[in-house]
This record gives structure tokens, sequence and C-alpha cells, in this order.
């Protein structure tokens, strides 16, 4: 037990470390490209931060645990929107720029109650997964087309990429996929030992260390007052987990939810995606007022997330 405890730290430390590298490989890379910052957070540097909940989410699909598959990522994306985004409030008031509410925040609210209704039967096949990958699709291309200049805040003087970099993305994804691997399999086997369901271990102890690039990344961007790269990180990765993750791992195998218990009649992993989406209502509201989160919003979301966790875990132990 021990043992699998400390592959379990040691993965998601090695996890955290490799996406770090990634995302730093990712931004100079980008700004060949002349982009502005916010969109390199909800492209490059979302995807970048994401590539741990692909990796995790995907092997578990392979290996048929649809619960940590997907509980992963309805708990990565809470645990991005309470915990992380109520802490970088917490250090500095975030400044939103509007296209982030009535653009990127419509379109994850969109996908996030597309997976409400794609999971309400407890299953979610291959033709639901295409539709995502193709929503997914859909929305980069729109980026793509639409990209937003740099700001003048945005600094487009910063180093740019050379060969040693690509080298480096390549070898910082490898080392992600692999140690994922070794996320999966440890989680299950402690699940099973402390007979937690495999979706309350997703949702909390995989969510959390799967975002700590995140984590990282946008706290670095709030400390350098790089706000737009800061938010975007988070919404990007959210909308990435969401549409592409989720999407993915349901075209590999079709995923079937386990309902370990009820609450107000409905499937505890049904119950945790209305928490999602309650989660991201209460945070465009924020973002609304004032275009900015303060402090005080950011103390909310930030108690929210961890009473999340524990719920999470309570739910785990009653399944």
């Amino acid at each position: 037990m021990l043992v699998q405890i400390i592959i379990l730290v040691v993965s998601l430390i090695v996890l955290g470390l490799a996406a770090n590298y990634l995302v730093n490989s990712s931004i100079k890379i980008a700004r060949k490209w002349n982009v502005s910052e916010m969109f390199i957070g909800l492209t490059i540097v979302a995807m970048g931060t994401s590539a741990p909940e692909i990796a995790v989410s995907v092997f578990a699909a392979i290996k048929g645990q649809g619960d940590l598959s997907v509980g992963n990522i309805i708990g990565s994306n809470i645990f991005n929107l309470g915990f992380i985004l109520g802490l970088v409030a917490i250090i500095a008031p975030q400044i939103i720029p509007k296209k982030m509410v009535y653009r990127d925040g419509f379109v994850l609210l969109l996908a996030t109650i597309m997976i409400f209704f794609f999971a309400f039967d407890l299953k979610i096949v291959i033709w639901e997964g295409l539709i995502m990958l193709a929503a997914l699709i859909s929305y980069l291309s729109f980026l793509a087309v639409k990209k937003d200049v740099p700001a003048e805040e945005d600094d487009t003087h910063g180093a740019k990429a050379v060969w040693t970099d690509y080298i480096i993305f390549i070898v910082s994804l490898f080392t992600l996929v692999k140690s994922s691997d070794y996320v999966v399999s440890s989680s299950v086997y402690i699940a099973e030992y402390f007979k937690i369901s495999a979706w309350a271990i997703g949702a909390t102890i995989v969510a959390a260390g799967t975002s700590l690039p995140e984590l990282a990344t946008s706290i670095i961007a709030t400390v350098k007052k790089k706000f737009g790269l800061s938010i975007g990180n988070v919404v990007g990765s959210d909308i990435f987990n969401t549409f592409g993750i989720i999407g993915i791992s349901s075209v590999i195998a079709p995923i079937t939810l386990q309902s370990r218990t009820e609450i107000f009649g409905i499937a505890d992993s049904v119950f945790s995606i209305i928490v999602l989406i309650l989660t991201l209502c209460l945070t465009l509201i924020f973002m609304r007022t004032g275009w900015r989160i303060g402090r005080r919003e950011g103390i909310i979301l930030f108690v929210l997330a961890l009473m999340r966790m524990a719920f999470e875990v309570y739910l785990g132990k009653m399944g």
C-alpha cells in the first residue's frame, strides 16, 4: 500500500514538472506567430497544461475505468474554476476581458451542459464523443481565424523558440504520457484498498494533481500581472478538457459511469456535473460584475472548491 502511495505522489510530481517544461516550450513556439497572451492562454498553454488530464483520462478509458476518466475531468474543471481561479484572485484581483465572458465563457458553459445531457443516462458513447470533438475543432478554428493581436501590455520581446525547445516539447510530452499510466494504476489500487470509488479518487487526488501545471502557470502569470494569460489558461483548459478529453476518451471506448449512491434521486456522478455547472455560472457572474474577480470572490471560489473535494471523498466512502 505504501509503495502505491509513493508511486502516486512521485508520478503526480513528474506530471507537473514535465507539463511545466511543455508549457514553457509551447509559449516560446507560439510567440513566433505574434498572437496575444490571452490567445496563447486559451490555446497552446491550455492544451499544454491539459496534457496530464488527457494522458490520465485516455489511459483510464483504455483500461475500462470510465469513472476515473470522466471523474478526473469534472474534478479538474471544478478545481481550475474554484481552487486555482480563487487562489490567483486572492493573490491579485483578476482583470477580465469582455470576450472572455461572452465568447469563451459561453463556449465553456455550452460544453458543460452538453456533458450533463450526454452523461445523464450514465453512458457517453462514440457518437456523443464525436460531437464533442467536432465542437472543439470548430471552436479552435474560430480562434485561429479571429486570433487576437498582442495587447499593449503583452510581452512581445520575450524569448522565442530555438531548436532545443522542440526537443524539450517532445520529451516532456512522452514523460507526461508514461507517468500518467502510473497515476491511473496507483489511483485505482488506492481506491479499492480504502473502498473509495474510482470516481471520487479521480475527482479529488488525481484531478488536483493533474491540475498542477494550470496552478503554477496561473500563479506565475498573476504575479507578472499577465491576467489574460492567467484567466485564458483556466478557461481554455476547461474547454479542452470537456470537449477534447472526454470526447477522445469516449471515442476510444464508450464510457459507463457507475452510480454508487444517489443525491436527491440523482446519480452521484451526474450530481458532480451539476455542481460544475453551478460553479461555472457563479464564476461567470463574478467575471461579469465589474469585469474583474476580486479577493472576496476569490475566497468564495476557493472555499467552495475545498468543500466540494471533501464532499466527493464523503460520497466515495459511502459508495
